[in-house]
């Protein structure tokens, strides 16, 4: 446990040399047991199948803008549900409210927690003084510092956890077991807390493969091209859903054809 605890302050003052990385991508799922990835080694794998494509996702500001903007709904929407349920007087409407508060309530508090982890990642804490605005303020990080080093703990963590769960195999030492289980349970534990937290706050989960480009601050997920191939036939699909759902509304006749206004456009799709 105390080398943990050791590990753990490594984590915490290790800072931030993000600025200087040429490319940090999420760790990789586990490894599989030894017969699984002998057999995985033998299967013949399709070039089409291999993820060395980067598809853009995200700068860290816009994911962040994004993160913050939905928290902030989230918190209105549960005052505004809050303030429905004080004025509502029939019971049924009380209920639908109710569970709609609930689970705005809910999705506040995991945004809410999901951003408190991954900005206390580190205990990064300066103070800053506004002598115009007489306020101090506590800065963590650029939008970019704050996601590296939480991709940093959590690849930390899980290596922790890996490499105590081996030693953890081979001990005979009853007690020593006990230290090591205790150790494999904390790291495991916090090595979960940052990916549900990077997963929601930037969509990064560690099953699947990134590569970060400091240079414009973005995040690019990598796929293989019939992943790519696939990911072009869904976008002509919605394309061509959202163009038939728009044809009944232009076919419909209007009572003054005069004074019709133009159908509206159908909406854009989305930037891959």
């Amino acid at each position: 446990m105390a080398w943990f605890k050791k590990c753990l302050g490594v984590l915490a003052v290790s800072g931030l040399s993000g600025s200087a990385l040429v490319a940090q991508e999420a760790a990789p799922a586990a490894a599989p047991a030894p017969a699984a990835a002998a057999a995985e080694a033998a299967a013949p794998v399709d070039a089409k199948d291999v993820p060395d494509k980067l598809l853009p996702l995200t700068d860290m500001e816009t994911a962040f803008k994004k993160a913050w903007a939905t928290r902030q709904a989230l918190a209105r929407q549960v005052v505004a549900l809050d303030e429905q349920l004080k004025q509502a007087a029939d019971e049924e409407a009380k209920k639908d409210i109710r569970k709609k508060l609930g689970e705005s309530r809910k999705n506040l508090q995991t945004m809410s927690v999901a951003m408190e982890v991954i900005f206390g990642v580190g205990r990064a804490r300066v103070y800053e003084y506004d002598e115009v605005k007489n306020t101090i303020f506590l800065r963590v990080g650029t939008a970019e510092e704050v996601f590296v080093r939480a991709i940093r703990a959590r690849d930390a963590y899980g290596k922790v956890a890996a490499e105590q769960k081996a030693a953890l195999d081979k001990e005979q030492d009853a007690e020593k077991k006990k230290e090591l289980e205790a150790t494999v349970t904390e790291a495991t534990r916090r090595y979960q807390i940052v990916a549900a937290a990077l997963q929601q706050v930037y969509g990064v989960t560690p099953k699947r493969a990134y590569s970060y480009n400091p240079k414009n601050s973005t995040l690019y997920l990598k796929v293989s091209d019939n992943e790519l191939e696939n990911l072009k036939e869904q976008l002509a699909k919605l394309q061509e859903a959202r163009k038939a759902g728009a044809k009944p509304a232009e076919a419909a006749p209007a009572e003054k054809p005069a004074e019709a206004a133009p159908a509206a456009p159908a909406a854009p799709a989305a930037k891959e």
